[in-house]
């Protein structure tokens, strides 16, 4: 199982140190969630692992110095299709790596209020009407989103009503899809991080050995 923080290793240092979210979450942090503000990652483990390098560049590029795991997954028929043109997430992906580390405006955008709620995270949203217009007007939370190669599109992190089903969409999906070179059954893992100007980006790309992507 790949943990679920990194922080990238600056070349002093020579390694990756993991740090533990799941404490993080734990009650006697709940206070700290009340404000606008994401959740801060808070404490480390010793134990060390090695990024993979795509992503590492890709962050240290935007200016990120954590990254973390959210998660692996086989392509379906769905991802690949120029029709359906969208990128669908694991369920316990978003409610235990992506929502935690959202601020009360984002969770509004992406739909993600009520998938917040259930998971027993006791930050303060506005679930007024403001807000549900807000969304449908928008669609979703605009994210950037990056291929092993390093190219980048803004796409939109968003819950569908009827499936509540979370996916990654929007008009630039075709031209990523086609970066990415999925096919069906290819296995992919997906890593999230902030660049430097704060803004939530994820790195989605195949799982291949390491000789192959440097």
């Amino acid at each position: 199982m790949l943990p679920m923080f990194s922080l990238i290793p600056t070349p002093s240092k020579g390694k990756t140190e993991t740090l533990d979210l799941i404490s993080k979450l734990g009650a006697s942090r709940q206070d700290e969630a009340v404000n606008d503000g994401p959740l801060q990652p808070m404490k480390f483990n010793e134990n060390a692992f090695e990024l993979p390098g795509w992503v590492s560049r890709v962050a240290n590029e935007l200016g990120s110095p954590i990254v973390w795991f959210v998660m692996e997954k086989d392509i379906f028929a769905s991802d690949a299709s120029d029709q359906q043109n969208r990128f669908m997430i694991k369920k316990h992906a978003v409610v235990e790596r992506i929502v935690p580390i959202l601020t009360r405006a984002e969770l509004a955008a992406a739909n993600l209020v009520d998938v917040m709620e259930r998971a027993g995270k006791k930050r303060r949203v506005d679930r007024g009407e403001r807000v549900g217009n807000r969304e449908r007007e928008h669609g979703g939370l605009e994210v950037m989103v990056y291929c092993r190669g390093g190219w980048g599109c803004p796409l939109l992190l968003t819950r569908w009503e009827a499936s509540q089903a979370s996916v990654l969409k929007g008009k630039n999906y075709k031209e990523f899809h086609r970066r990415c070179g999925f096919a069906v059954k290819d296995r992919v893992e997906m890593w999230a991080f902030r660049n430097r100007d704060g803004r939530l980006c994820f790195a989605i790309g195949k799982q291949i050995d390491l000789e192959l992507s440097l």
